[in-house]
């Protein structure tokens, strides 16, 4: 069987999508990128924001047209749009075979074999498959904030956490297999919880394992991050000098009507609580524009929040009402330019930051891990989170923690040469 996956959206369904692929790979299933070679093309979805949703549809369409001359490809959707939108794409698209939504997503795998009458999937998977240097670990499923904006306590349900005892499991064979890297995933892993053990007792129990360089995670809620969890950042060589801590507004009006449940003074805190106990971390966020309610005045304190806290990334999103959530009963009044323009000034402030930023790295040597090599390219990645480029093509970087002198540097990319 060959497979074609697309995936839209965040982490976590680049995780479901990883495991999709381990699965298959385990029954001698062959990964493609192109429609005319798959015998099934899986599409994975998004629905936290319109424009994912319209980005599924468009792909959609092309596969339609696609199918219309080569009837024998199957085609599944899956993900939270699945689940949000399921018999409307059903309805919209005949050349749709199946449909599984975020909530049935564990049995993904079973389903799209059982198109290609496998009886014997349910069957033991190999474990000795070889694995990518990073990967990433599903900790806990749903959500129960209820952040206004947001889909995914509809689409994924509440949250629940796994069985610490489980995830130590799948990272330990993870890291047998050939990972160095994990990322452990949760739409609030902050909130993380399972018996006595919170998620600074997982990160400690994770990093037991030999072998494993390094530990990432996301997503970070700021009104649940706790001072554990900066202490063993602070202390466990294991864990990434970088978190990812979603701002979304500076103003307090604003936060308080996306029930977000913090104020912008203590996510300040935040920040220097986590640059206090660890200098050379790496802070990353995301901002909503646009937000109902959110006046010129609101937009500048979040500017000015940019400007003072120096992220070194962030994603900026214009706010799009989504469906069943409490902002979709507001009255979405900043006129869609309005939202550009915003969206724009940010992303211009965070650029300069960003140049300045990496500006300051050239020179320097930097420890990376290498993800990737191709064609005399090594791939790797600060502790930071920042992609390293450099030329290099011995197999045994690979998983590898190398030095890199960085030579050049642009917003998203750090370039240099291995010593």
């Amino acid at each position: 069987m060959n497979y074609l996956i697309e995936t839209i959206g965040c982490q976590m369904n680049m995780c479901e999508s990883d495991v999709l692929s381990s699965v298959f790979s385990a029954y001698g299933a062959s990964k493609v990128s192109s429609l005319s070679d798959a015998d099934v093309a899986i599409l994975n979805t998004c629905s936290v924001r319109a424009q994912a949703e319209q980005k599924a549809f468009s792909y959609l369409g092309r596969i339609k047209e696609f199918k219309q001359k080569n009837p024998d490809i199957k085609v599944v959707v899956i993900g939270c749009m699945a689940e949000r939108l399921g018999s409307k794409i059903k309805k919209r698209f005949n050349s749709v075979d199946l449909i599984i939504g975020a909530k049935d997503i564990d049995n993904a795998a079973l389903r799209i074999m059982d198109l290609f009458h496998m009886s014997d999937f349910a069957k033991k998977v190999n474990s000795e498959i070889k694995s990518e240097v990073t990967r990433y670990v599903t900790i806990m499923k749903g959500c129960d904030n209820y952040c206004s904006y947001c889909t995914v306590p509809f689409v994924r349900g509440k949250e629940i956490s796994v069985n610490f005892e489980k995830i130590v499991n799948k990272c330990s064979s993870m890291v047998k297999n050939g990972a160095r890297e994990i990322t452990l995933l949760g739409q609030n892993v902050n909130s993380y919880k399972y018996e006595d053990v919170n998620f600074a007792a997982l990160i400690k129990k994770v990093a037991t394992i030999e072998n494993l360089k390094r530990i990432r995670f996301m997503t970070n809620h700021p009104k649940d991050l706790s001072d554990d969890l900066i202490k063993i950042m602070a202390t466990e060589p294991k864990v990434c000098s970088h978190i990812h801590l979603p701002m979304q507004s500076a103003s307090d009006k604003i936060l308080k009507a996306m029930n977000r449940k913090y104020s912008h003074e203590h996510y300040l805190k935040l920040i220097k609580k986590l640059r206090a106990a660890i200098p050379a971390i790496s802070v990353t966020t995301d901002i909503i524009v646009g937000f109902p309610g959110e006046t010129d005045e609101d937009f500048e304190d979040t500017l000015e929040a940019v400007k003072t806290i120096k992220f070194d990334g962030l994603y900026v999103f214009k706010y799009s009402p989504r469906p069943n959530t409490k902002a979709s009963g507001m009255i979405d009044d900043v006129p869609l330019q309005e939202k550009k323009r915003r969206h724009a000034v940010i992303l211009e402030e965070a650029n300069k930051i960003s140049i300045e930023i990496v500006s300051e790295i050239i020179g320097s040597t930097q420890q990376v891990l290498v993800e990737k090599i191709k064609n005399g390219i090594i791939k790797a990645r600060t502790r930071g989170g920042r992609k390293v480029f450099a030329k290099g093509d011995k197999e045994e970087y690979l998983g590898k923690h190398i030095n890199v002198n960085i030579k050049e540097a642009k917003v998203n990319s750090l370039f240099g040469n291995i010593i």
